[in-house]
């Protein structure tokens, strides 16, 4: 006996294909989990270029749109806190971007369709009313991954 994938139920698929006639065609594509606009998520890192608990497997399910569409790109900025030297912050944030590269590769997405870049702490979060100087400074410790289709 062969064994099928297991099929949407066909109420939600009917509710996709009309949400597709009203909204234009995208509802059915996300609810499918395929990507039609650019998607950014952010992903904490504890010390240095080490992901904070329970990062690298949110990461690994973001990605794998890209692993299943070769026309979708993966768009890794990392950051850093805005203390020390602007210049050791720039490097540190672009290996925390490396980070996500080096996982995108062995996941399977191509080099080709990975692109990397550290900005240091030149583009902080907003601070939170009332949040401590110490909590501040460690949200800003990420990495933003973007994926787009790719035209």
């Amino acid at each position: 006996m062969r064994e099928t994938a297991p099929r949407p139920p066909r109420r939600m698929f009917l509710a996709s294909v009309l949400s597709a006639l009203v909204a234009g065609g995208a509802a059915a594509l996300v609810s499918f989990g395929m990507i039609t606009t650019p998607e950014t998520d952010s992903f904490g890192f504890s010390r240095s270029t080490n992901l904070s608990i329970g990062e690298e497997a949110r990461l690994r399910s973001f990605l794998i749109p890209a692993v299943q569409d070769e026309r979708v790109a993966v768009i890794a900025v990392g950051h850093t806190g805005t203390r020390g030297d602007p210049a050791a912050n720039r490097e540190l944030s672009e290996n925390r971007a490396a980070v996500v590269e080096r996982l995108a590769r062995a996941l399977g997405i191509d080099e080709t369709r990975i692109r990397i870049a550290g900005v240091g702490g030149s583009s902080p979060l907003p601070r939170l009313e009332g949040q401590s100087d110490r909590s501040y400074e460690g949200s800003l410790a990420r990495v933003e991954v973007t994926l787009q289709v790719r035209r």
